[in-house]
């Protein structure tokens, strides 16, 4: 799988990555992945202290990654390749200080320009999934913002930029299948429409590298044209 390079220094790989790549092994499986990719083209970064243990038991370790996006989600990864910056980048992700810009074609015509889904997030007892309000929820429902602007309309479909402003697992996926406008091609979210992949793009990512504010960008996928 070709695995475009947007930027490279001595402290970040920036990547486009491709919808179908998963970033890490899961449970048993032997498919190639990104963890793959970058011990062939930046070995030095698995010096970071980054490991997770699979429920199947195994260790690895994710090198300089500091964030993920779902296998079917293209885009923008910004993935440290030293200790200093692996620091630098995990504390503003987790103080949500870095900026996220998405691109995603949903389902039917969304009337509004521009508006604010500010939701908690949660997953029901027997359920996987991210959910607004769950009625039997797991544990305390986390605060989760996204803010929408329309690009487009189609006569079924609506092309949007989406900004979280809260870093939740599936938050844009259950936020827009919340307000009745689910990602194209996700099922799992209540898309009626099956599609090669979900039609979801990480458009830009802002963060600090090297003591300056750099932004990275990643042009729309030819199937969202």
């Amino acid at each position: 799988m070709h695995i475009p390079v947007i930027f490279e220094d001595s402290n970040v790989l920036v990547i486009d990555k491709p919808s179908g790549l998963v970033v890490h092994p899961f449970d048993n499986s032997d498919e190639y992945t990104l963890v793959d990719f970058l011990h062939e083209h930046s070995p030095e970064m698995f010096h970071i202290e980054n490991n997770i243990t699979l429920q199947d038991g195994r260790s690895i370790s994710l090198g300089g990654i500091v964030h993920k996006l779902d296998r079917e989600t293209s885009g923008v990864m910004v993935i440290a390749k030293n200790e200093k910056t692996f620091h630098g980048l995990k504390e503003q992700f987790q103080s949500h200080t870095t900026k996220k810009v998405y691109t995603a074609v949903v389902e039917g015509v969304v009337e509004k320009d521009s508006f604010t889904v500010d939701a908690p997030l949660g997953r029901n007892k027997k359920d996987y999934k991210q959910q607004v309000n769950p009625a039997n929820p797991r544990g305390e429902l986390r605060d989760a913002v996204t803010e929408v602007r329309v690009i487009s309309r189609k006569d079924s479909t609506t092309l949007i930029e989406l900004t979280p402003k809260t870093g939740r697992t599936h938050q844009l996926r259950a936020h827009m299948s919340y307000t009745g406008h689910p990602i194209v091609g996700d099922i799992a979210y209540g898309s009626l429409t099956k599609d090669s992949r979900i039609m979801l793009h990480a458009k830009s990512l802002t963060c600090i590298v090297g003591g300056e504010q750099k932004t990275f960008e990643s042009g729309l996928p030819k199937e969202f044209v």
